[in-house]
């Protein structure tokens, strides 16, 4: 009844919509066309998994990143790129004057395009619709992370189950649709054995930047006022812009770090001890039942 009920809404919200800005007959089959996607995606996906995504979405840039290094710090080659993305997305919100801190269907497939794989444009709206897990429109950060990296999160889905890909992952999973459920299980599982020193790097190396993208956003702020004290936010803008970021490579060195120590090995090791304890714990569980049908034939000899 609730999911029937949450389907209604958002057809009556669509609807709406049409009835206010738009002409039913040219839209209403897209309208109804995604409002059936959506409701079979949220018929497929856990509750609890997409409370935990929306709440997420809520978050700043900043958490959304942490989190998601956090989830796939060992699996990513290059685990900068993240920091590097992040950047770049907040870049294109200031350029494009985007001030929630999320993209719309447009300006996520434009980003899409300059910062993914190459994509035809039918691809780049299915796939943007499919990672959009909260159903608002919008692509928050983490969502497109999930986009991004698709590829390289499905492999560590099935390599977690022990299981083969059941979609095609050549050239990152390009295209590939459906999925919503395994990229949110796999965002919100995290590493087994995560060392709670490399989880202190992850939080510092975000703090540090969200800091340093703070005090920046201040010194333009100041800097766009005009006067004396505009002159001195605008110099002290262009230094900050102009160095090389050594703190942030500092940061970044000490996130190497913490990782090389934690090691993905140690996380494989963890998997496979639980996975060995979880048959052991199945073979003794036989085993009994075994023994207690053997006693009950004994009872009738």
């Amino acid at each position: 009844v609730q999911i029937r009920c949450a389907h209604c809404f958002v057809l009556d919200f669509w609807l709406g919509l049409l009835d206010i800005f738009f002409s039913p007959e040219v839209l209403v089959e897209e309208v109804f066309e995604r409002v059936e996607i959506e409701s079979c995606i949220m018929a497929s996906i856990p509750q609890n998994l997409l409370d935990k995504f929306d709440k997420l979405c809520n978050q700043d840039r900043h958490a959304q990143c942490e989190y998601f290094l956090r989830s796939f710090i060992f699996a990513l080659e290059d685990w900068k790129e993240v920091g590097r993305l992040s950047t770049t997305f907040n870049k294109y919100l200031s350029d494009y004057c985007v001030e929630e801190g999320m993209l719309d269907a447009t300006q996520a497939a434009d980003f899409l395009q300059k910062n993914g794989k190459t994509r035809t444009a039918l691809q780049r709206k299915n796939e943007l619709r499919d990672v959009d897990l909260n159903f608002d429109e919008k692509i928050s950060f983490v969502e497109y992370l999930l986009l991004h990296y698709k590829g390289v999160i499905l492999r560590e889905y099935y390599k977690r189950h022990n299981k083969e890909p059941e979609e095609d992952l050549s050239n990152e999973a390009v295209g590939v649709t459906g999925v919503g459920e395994k990229l949110l299980e796999e965002l919100f599982t995290l590493p087994i054995g995560l060392d709670p020193a490399l989880e202190k790097a992850i939080e510092e190396f975000t703090a540090a930047k969200r800091a340093r993208e703070n005090k920046m956003k201040d010194l333009a702020d100041r800097a766009a006022q005009g006067g004396v004290k505009a002159m001195t936010a605008k110099n002290e803008l262009a230094q900050m812009q102009s160095e090389d970021g050594t703190a942030m490579n500092r940061q970044e060195l000490t996130l190497d770090a913490a990782k090389r120590k934690a090691s993905k090995q140690s996380g494989d090791v963890a998997l496979k001890q639980k996975q060995k304890a979880k048959e052991e714990e199945e073979r003794q569980k036989k085993e009994e039942s075994r023994q207690r049908l053997a006693a009950r034939a004994a009872m009738f000899k």
